[in-house]
C-alpha cells in the first residue's frame, strides 16, 4: 500500500491518485519503449513490472505475444517433424510464422483469460489489461530466443532440425545439446518471469503466484499439444 503524504490515507500501490485527496501519488506512465521495457524485465523485473502494471498503454504486448506463438509453431514443427511436409526452408519458415502469429494472437486472449481467472479466483488485484501487460512482457526471453537463438539453429541444421532424417544429435551431437539446453533455460527464465510479474501485478504471495502460472501453462501447452497432434494425425490420414 502507498500513504498519501498530504492526507496520509492508505492506497492501493498501483494508484497514481490518492482516492481521499486526489493528491498526486508517483508518476504516471502513460506509454511503453519496447526495447526499454524489455531491457528493465531482464535486468529488474520486480521494477519493470510494477512500471507495466501502471502504465495506460499496454504497447507491444501483441506483438510480444506474437512472438510466442511464432516460436511455438517452430518447436510444434521440430517435434512432430512437419519439416516432411515441406520441400525446403523457403517454404517453411513463412508456414510456421504465419501460423505462429495467429496462435500467438490467440493465446494473448485465451491464455491472458484464463491467467487472470486463476489470478482473481486467488485474490489478484490486476484488471484484464493489466493482466495482459505484466503477462505478454515475461514472454521477453521468448522474443530473445526466437531472434537470437533459431537462426543459429536454422543455419547449423537447416530442414534436418524438422525432419529427423537424420535425427540432428547424429549430425552435430554438442551443437544440438547445447542449443536444445539454451531452448529449456529460456523456457524456466519466462515461467519465474511470468510468477514474478504475477507477484507484482495481481499482488499475491509466490506459492498463490506459482499455482497460478503453473496451472495456466498446463492448460495452455495441453492445448497446443492436442492441436498439434490432430494436425499430424490428419496429415498421415
Amino acid at each position: 500500500m502507498i500513504k498519501c503524504t498530504v492526507c496520509l490515507a492508505e492506497n492501493d500501490d498501483f494508484s497514481t491518485t490518492c482516492f481521499q485527496c486526489k493528491a498526486f501519488l508517483q508518476d504516471r506512465v502513460p506509454n511503453l519503449n519496447l526495447f526499454e521495457t524489455s531491457w528493465q524485465v531482464i535486468e529488474s523485473p520486480s521494477k519493470a513490472f510494477c512500471r507495466i502494471a501502471l502504465a495506460e498503454h499496454k504497447n507491444y504486448v501483441l506483438l510480444l505475444f506474437s512472438l510466442l506463438g511464432v516460436s511455438l509453431a517452430f518447436t510444434a514443427f521440430w517435434y512432430f517433424r512437419l519439416g516432411t511436409r515441406f520441400e525446403s526452408l523457403l517454404d517453411l519458415i513463412p508456414a510456421a510464422v504465419g501460423i505462429g502469429i495467429v496462435l500467438g494472437l490467440v493465446a494473448a486472449v485465451v491464455v491472458t483469460g484464463v491467467y487472470h481467472l486463476f489470478a482473481k479466483t486467488l485474490g489478484g488485484m490486476a484488471g484484464f489489461r493489466g493482466s495482459l501487460g505484466v503477462l505478454g512482457y515475461s514472454l521477453t526471453p521468448v522474443a530473445f530466443s526466437l531472434v537470437f537463438i533459431l537462426p543459429i539453429e536454422l543455419l547449423t541444421f537447416g530442414m534436418y532440425l524438422f525432419t529427423g532424417n537424420p535425427h540432428p544429435y547424429l549430425m552435430k551431437p554438442v551443437s544440438y545439446v547445447l542449443l536444445i539446453g539454451f531452448d529449456a533455460l529460456i523456457a524456466v527464465w519466462t515461467i519465474v518471469l511470468a510468477v514474478v510479474a504475477t507477484k507484482v501485478g495481481h499482488q499475491l504471495s509466490i506459492f498463490k503466484s506459482v499455482i497460478v502460472v503453473l496451472v495456466t501453462l498446463g492448460l495452455f501447452l495441453g492445448g497446443v499439444v492436442f492441436a498439434a497432434y490432430q494436425l499430424h494425425l490428419v496429415g498421415h490420414a
